[in-house]
């Protein structure tokens, strides 16, 4: 069966020269929609899937060029910066292309796995002669499992290898259709306890946790596992132990895992997004990074810190 590369979802950045996002240099693909909701979201902007408006009002002149475009009447000027009414703004995008301070942008446009392919295709070359590829993130990738499925069939037809980041809540029949196009699977261990997962993302864990089990030893596809620390939310030891047990116990001794020290790009986002800030916190120190490394490095796991 060859992709449908018609198939379309939304779309809120395709990165080049990725080095964090797998195996060698990376093009990713980022979508938007996600079904967790974690407090500490990096890409705050990926969480609804449609566009959205982000301001930065950092740089705005307070020129009024904005408000004249506006045809909801959503935006005013107030104190010499421009303020949108977040209720009014449609995101239709008629202030950013006013604006000459480029202070305003949309994030998210549909985009067809034909178009998405075509800028993967233009990094080949350095895809090829670094082990690198292609890997879709998000937002969820499983969020959209028409395009997913089907921008990975489509590199895979390219001879491009395949990467999926992701946070492995899904039902087994999206898993199933998705991951044998996956070469690598960047999986996501948020928290072991089910209750502070759910309180944290707004989703328990069992399923995310017997997906993961699923990919690794019925699929056979090669799996990262990825540990965001955030400090006074999941970076205990207790949960880091727990983690790496499971590890090492369900995936087996030499499992990749990568312990990802929180940073505060996705507090300075949401305020892009005119949204309140639900979590603010400190990055973990280099030494606490080291102390969480030992306790994974014990059970056998090949630990990374960072990437």
């Amino acid at each position: 069966m060859k992709a449908d590369r018609s198939a379309a979802a939304p779309v809120f950045n395709i990165q080049s020269y990725c080095i964090h996002d797998g195996p060698g240099i990376r093009v990713t693909v980022f979508v938007k929609g996600c079904p967790l909701k974690c407090l500490w979201c990096q890409n705050p902007e990926s969480q609804a899937p449609f566009p959205q408006l982000m301001t930065y009002l950092n740089k705005c002149t307070g020129c009024g060029a904005c408000v004249n475009a506006c045809p909801n009447g959503a935006v005013t000027v107030q104190n010499g910066l421009s303020v949108t009414d977040r209720e009014k703004c449609t995101a239709c995008g008629v202030c950013v292309s006013a604006c000459p301070a480029e202070c305003r942008e949309i994030a998210g446009k549909m985009t067809t796995v034909e178009e998405a392919l075509e800028k993967v295709l233009q990094d080949k070359l350095f895809l090829d002669t670094s082990g690198g590829g292609m890997t879709i993130s998000g937002g969820e990738a499983l969020y959209h499992p028409d395009f997913t499925q089907n921008l990975l069939m489509a590199a895979h037809e390219e001879g491009i290898r395949t990467a999926v980041e992701t946070c492995s809540f899904a039902s087994r029949e999206v898993i199933d259709r998705v991951f044998p196009h996956v070469d690598t699977a960047l999986l996501d261990v948020k928290h072991m306890n089910s209750e502070e997962h759910r309180r944290l993302t707004g989703v328990p864990n069992e399923q995310i946790l017997s997906n993961i089990e699923h990919i690794a030893n019925d699929l056979k596809v090669t799996v990262w596992l990825r540990v965001p620390v955030i400090p006074g939310y999941n970076d205990s030891t207790e949960n880091i132990e727990a983690t790496a047990r499971f590890a090492a116990e369900r995936l087996g001794h030499g499992t990749r895992i990568h312990l990802l020290p929180y940073n505060k790009l996705g507090e300075s986002k949401s305020e892009n997004l005119g949204r309140e800030l639900l979590l603010s916190a400190d990055t973990p120190s280099d030494e606490y990074m080291e102390k969480l490394k030992k306790i994974c490095d014990s059970y056998g796991l090949d630990t990374k810190i960072g990437g």
